[in-house]
């Protein structure tokens, strides 16, 4: 495969069947989206699963190791969307995965209202306060880490529409706007079903949390055991485990 300037591919973490052409000016996958793609819950119901915002496709790509769904994918800057297709082309995934290149609020283009039985996200993280100090000197990783082309509100509305009923919906978010996240599940009636709070030590205040809620679903939210990334300076067993493919 033909690389543009500044790309280059690497293995997917230890895993040596899996590869991903990244850019350093554009937003790179994280421990976060491995999380997310080992948090979603999949069973015998979830045929097509939806990952929106998903950047240079690494979601989906994970995804394929513990679902044989199709899974559809939105992304709004045109040169991750490019990168993601190309990265499904990489690994040969063309019959599993679609990328799309739009704003995700497009979605009634491609898709019809309750579509798809489970969903993720990894969204941006920050609001914008009106202070220019927070914004990063590149528009598209701007865009990747604040809510400028579409908030949490609006993230949590498409879901909500997009899934069907019983519909599950995993987010990876910040542990400081847990009060936000789980106002805005209830009011697009996303019931929260399990949360997981990530320390990167025990003795560390948790940065990110994983949730999970069910569309239409009943109310009893479980606290599972929290995450632990890191033992001493080395990745945790957990994280390494993931590292290998081990969802």
């Amino acid at each position: 495969m033909i690389l543009n300037d500044n790309e280059v591919i690497n293995y997917i973490l230890d895993m040596k069947d899996l590869k991903i052409i990244q850019r350093p000016d554009y937003f790179n996958f994280s421990l976060d989206s491995i999380l997310l793609a080992n948090f979603l819950t999949i069973n015998r119901t979830v045929k097509k699963i939806m990952d929106l915002g998903t950047g240079n496709g690494i979601i989906p790509i994970l995804l394929t190791k513990k679902s044989k769904a199709h899974i559809s994918a939105i992304e709004l800057q045109e040169v991750s969307a490019d990168l993601a297709n190309r990265n499904i082309e990489l690994n040969n995934l063309k019959d599993r995965i679609t990328i799309i290149n739009d704003n995700m609020l497009h979605y009634k283009k491609y898709f019809e209202d309750e579509t798809f039985d489970a969903i993720t996200c990894n969204p941006p993280f920050f609001k914008l306060d009106g202070n220019s100090a927070q914004l990063n000197n590149l528009d598209q990783l701007t865009i990747a880490r604040h809510e400028i082309s579409i908030n949490l509100d609006g993230i949590v509305e498409v879901a909500s529409k997009l899934l069907r009923n019983r519909g599950y919906f995993a987010m990876v978010h910040r542990a400081d706007r847990l009060d936000d996240i789980l106002s805005t599940f209830n009011k697009y009636k996303i019931t929260p079903k399990r949360l997981q709070f990530c320390h990167s030590t025990l003795e560390k205040n948790a940065k990110i949390i994983l949730i999970e809620g069910i569309k239409n679903g009943e109310n009893s939210l479980a606290i599972l055991p929290p995450f632990i990334t890191h033992e001493g300076r080395e990745y945790s067993k957990a994280v390494k485990d993931l590292f290998q493919g081990n969802f």
